[in-house]
């Protein structure tokens, strides 16, 4: 009996290049190296445009597998590895890094002009709920992030228009500012979420720890 084979799957392995992943341990019995090493070699010969090593090739079965697995899990049990790996993201990253300008950060974060609090927060509701801390990178001249605060709750304000997060007691002064490192200001034009843990330990920006 024959086996159908997805062709167009591995006219794609030999066209595409992979962009650098993080390294893991994997260990393998020798004839499984055996077949992996020749079939290395093979896909190397037929190749025009791309040498091939062992790990490109069990790092493409990986994939396969996880993109096949996810379409089956999402098309026959009705389970969305997507939506599941954002609710454990969420869970995981309890800290949200916002950004100011101006005189913002004084007046509305530290509540020189008010009571402490911070607005607009652009925060989905999935993240929301998962929320512990929250903190503000600073613009210039400043630069950096300097404190963080304990959220009370999120409430939206019909004067100001916008989903405000108030605190639970006073913002926090952090044991080191958190320099821009080698990241823009840009960076932090946009929600940002991290750990408390990284906030507490980062010395630059490009410490944090971001998902």
């Amino acid at each position: 009996m024959s086996k159908e084979t997805n062709t167009g799957y591995f006219d794609q392995l030999l066209k595409n290049s992979k962009t650098s992943k993080k390294q893991i341990a994997l260990y393998l019995d020798d004839a499984k190296i055996e077949r992996i090493d020749l079939i290395t070699r093979l896909f190397s010969s037929i190749s025009d445009s791309r040498s091939f090593a062992r790990n490109t090739l069990i790092e493409e079965a990986i994939d396969k597998f996880l993109a096949d697995s996810e379409e089956y899990l999402l098309e026959e049990k009705g389970i969305d590895v997507e939506k599941l790996l954002e609710e454990m993201r969420s869970e995981r990253y309890n800290t949200v890094i916002l950004s100011s300008t101006g005189r913002g950060f004084e007046d509305v974060f530290l509540g020189e002009a008010g009571e402490a609090c911070w607005y607009p927060c652009r925060i989905s509701d999935t993240r929301e709920q998962h929320l512990t801390y929250i903190a503000i990178y600073r613009g210039q001249p400043v630069s950096a992030i300097t404190h963080y605060a304990k959220i009370k709750e999120f409430r939206y304000d019909e004067e100001k228009k916008a989903k405000v997060c108030y605190f639970d007691g006073d913002p926090i002064e952090l044991p080191h500012k958190i320099g821009l490192g080698n990241k823009d200001a840009c960076y932090f034009v946009g929600t940002k979420y991290t750990t408390l843990n990284s906030l507490l330990n980062a010395e630059t920006c490009d410490e944090l720890v971001f998902g």
